[in-house]
């Protein structure tokens, strides 16, 4: 329809309108992208929250492991300055977890055995043995992420209805534009 209307008013003369119209086409173009831009940004940034690794206890030593391959019911082990691998209790430990990636809260939250700990979250000052609940495909933040993604993906019932209306409104107005330039003439010849 924007194309339309500017090859139009450059075929009758109006080149100024016409230049408006491709300019502030440009720039509503400009702003979607940049809006898409910034939420695959925030998308990025949510998927980098959670390690790649996670130090496990198997038959008493430590061991680095894929998340991915750290099974429900095994013990992860959380250093300070490190990111919890994998949602699970605390088993063994104090420390102060900073979960504000995850919840949104303002100030780190002390967590003892028998604590909850999201991946992702950051354990600030105590050493941590966490019992996974849930596997990295099904934590917290993994769902956090697949609901927004989802989120993008679907459309609003507002934007659904556009649709609708523009799929019969533009070929209308394109068919009233074309009938009110030929049929005066043709009226009036």
């Amino acid at each position: 329809l924007m194309g339309t209307a500017i090859i139009a008013a450059t075929g009758i003369g109006y080149f100024v309108e016409a230049a408006t119209l491709a300019v502030l086409f440009s720039i509503a173009e400009l702003l979607e992208d940049y809006a898409m831009d910034r939420a695959r940004d925030s998308l990025r940034e949510l998927m980098e929250l959670s390690p790649d690794e996670a130090t496990v206890l198997r038959d008493g030593e430590e061991v680095t492991v894929p998340a991915e391959e750290v099974d429900v019911g095994e013990t992860v082990v959380v250093r300070p300055g490190d990111k919890i691998p994998l949602d699970g209790t605390v088993i063994d430990g104090e420390s102060a977890v900073d979960q504000s990636p995850i919840t949104g809260e303002s100030v780190p939250v002390d967590k003892t055995a028998g604590d909850e700990v999201y991946a992702g979250a950051i354990n600030e000052e105590g050493y941590l043995e966490v019992e996974v609940t849930s596997t990295a495909g099904d934590s917290t933040l993994s769902r956090i992420i697949e609901m927004v993604q989802g989120a993008q993906a679907k459309k609003t019932e507002s934007e659904q209805f556009v649709d609708r209306f523009s799929g019969y409104y533009t070929p209308l107005v394109v068919v009233l534009a074309i009938l009110t330039a030929a049929i005066p003439p043709l009226v009036i010849a």
